[in-house]
């Protein structure tokens, strides 16, 4: 069930971040919503409901907006395990390593979208680092708020006590 939650999860972020998002983004910098999500569901949840959200997010989105298909999967992929790797090292400073990782992975995958987007299709995307401090703060300030939320429905639901079936 909760992999299935992740994978319709993702395809309605991006569908959001493909279609609304665009238009809605203001000074260059767009908002990864399918990063921050997949980034918190695996330092919140676990690495596989984190790999669905990257790899169904990432392919969506690659269709949406027609780029080569599986290049944003792959670099959500890889965002994902290197956020599953900080939350391995934090463990117990959840909420804070979300938001760290968010912000030291945002740029890192929109510079790296850019240069893969340049080397694939041929056609310059222009400076790669122009916008990726932008890119940065406001995807931490968006995980700000998921992660405060999604951290409190996890331990909200796993500090349920269990009760006895008759």
């Amino acid at each position: 069930m909760s992999l299935a939650l992740a994978a319709v999860g993702a395809a309605l972020a991006a569908l959001i971040q493909s279609t609304t998002i665009p238009f809605a983004a203001g000074g260059g910098a767009e908002l990864d919503l399918v990063l921050v999500l997949a980034i918190t569901w695996t330092m919140v949840a676990g690495l596989e409901g984190g790999l669905v959200w990257a790899l169904v997010g990432g392919l969506i989105v690659d269709v949406l907006l027609m780029r080569p298909l599986g290049l944003t999967a792959l670099i959500l992929t890889l965002a994902v395990g290197a956020a599953w790797l900080m939350g391995r090292v934090a463990a117990r400073a959840i909420y804070p390593a979300i938001v760290i990782a968010v912000l030291l992975l945002a740029p890192v995958t929109s510079v790296v979208t850019v240069v893969a987007l340049g080397v694939l299709t041929g056609v310059p995307g222009g400076d790669p680092f122009a916008d990726a401090f932008t890119a940065a703060i406001v995807n931490g300030l968006l995980a700000a708020v998921v992660a405060a939320v999604a951290v409190g429905i996890h331990q909200r639901l796993r500090a349920a006590p269990e009760r006895a079936e008759w």
